[in-house]
């Protein structure tokens, strides 16, 4: 498959596009370029804060070193437990708190919030809680814009009960998958986190003995069409269990691609490109949509978010309400 700098939009996201029903689901790939660290970054940084705080040794650091992010977060949650300290998430994942300098955080958060006004993310950061105005051709203009908008935020949810489809469906609504930083007990890092987070034996219940989280990705995975944006392939794995969660609930198995994922490539891997597409096709359902890092490497992100700014359909607020009323008239 070739690897072009600005990739072809498939036909099943501008149908989704102009039917409202288009969900970026956000990784860490996409924070990065506002400054946040990767998810194997952001692992090593929390065992480096352990070990200025005298909790773990530089030794013991160097011997997690070859672990998975997933089992470094584990051993560091239960390690600072242990000793009664603290981990300080915001500071490892925000070098700043001014928004509005970070050129490339604008950019991308605002090119974003011109494609859809719902947001799933499994990041923790604060980016996508915030109204950032989309691409303006005056920049100026954009940054009188961003201050105007900087104390509104989006409809924020990130407590396994609020995980329902009619929270969703408010306006500019974001749903923090695996937790937030209001919450740092509820984060999900460990091991058990995601067991308990995505049991089938319903861990975590509803009235009636449902898992919230599981029902919510089921409704999510076949009402809506879903473009995973910024999950590197050191992210897989967290990608696959959330993926595959669904697929079992929902009991849905084909090689018809109902949702998409943008994911860079130099043009020098398409042998790896096409292997991974096959894969995503075949077990998840997913079609890869991959794009050339050749130029500009990761930042290429943000022109190829601002070409599908300019290419896919807005929606008529009537047509999107139309579907809505036939969506609740086909659930109901």
């Amino acid at each position: 498959m070739e690897i072009k700098s600005l990739p072809d939009i498939p036909q099943g996201l501008i149908d989704a596009a102009a039917r409202g029903v288009l969900v970026p689901f956000i990784g860490a790939g996409v924070s990065q370029l506002a400054g946040c660290p990767r998810w194997a970054e952001f692992a090593d940084k929390v065992l480096e804060q352990l070990v200025q705080k005298r909790v773990l040794r530089p030794a013991q650091r160097s011997q997690l070193s070859a672990l998975s992010p997933r089992v470094k977060l584990s051993i560091a949650k239960i390690t600072a437990k242990k000793a009664g300290v603290e981990i300080d998430y915001a500071t490892l994942l925000h070098k700043t708190t001014d928004w509005h300098e970070n050129k490339d955080g604008r950019a991308v958060y605002g090119h974003l919030s011109a494609l859809s006004r719902w947001f799933i993310t499994t990041n923790y950061d604060e980016w996508l809680d915030r109204l950032f105005p989309g691409t303006d051709s005056n920049e100026e203009e954009q940054a009188e814009s961003a201050e105007r908008r900087e104390q509104l935020r989006r409809n924020k949810l990130y407590r396994p009960e609020d995980f329902r489809a009619d929270e969703f469906r408010k306006p500019d609504t974001v749903l923090h998958l695996h937790g937030a930083l209001e919450d740092p007990d509820g984060m999900i890092l460990s091991t058990r986190d995601y067991i308990e987070r995505y049991a089938n034996d319903r861990h975590h219940v509803g009235g009636d003995g449902e898992n919230l989280v599981l029902s919510f990705l089921e409704f999510l995975f076949q009402q809506r069409t879903i473009l995973f944006v910024g999950y590197g392939l050191e992210e897989l794995e967290v990608l696959e269990y959330v993926i595959m969660k669904a697929q079992d609930r929902s009991g849905r198995r084909s090689r018809e691609a109902r949702h998409y994922m943008l994911q860079g490539f130099f043009t020098f891997e398409e042998g790896s490109c096409d292997a991974l597409r096959e894969y995503f096709l075949q077990q998840c359902g997913v079609e890869l949509i991959p794009f050339s890092r050749d130029e500009e490497d990761w930042r290429q992100l943000i022109h190829v978010l601002e070409d599908f700014v300019g290419k896919l359909p807005k929606n008529d607020p009537l047509t999107v309400q139309d579907f809505r009323e036939m969506e609740g008239l086909v659930n109901g």
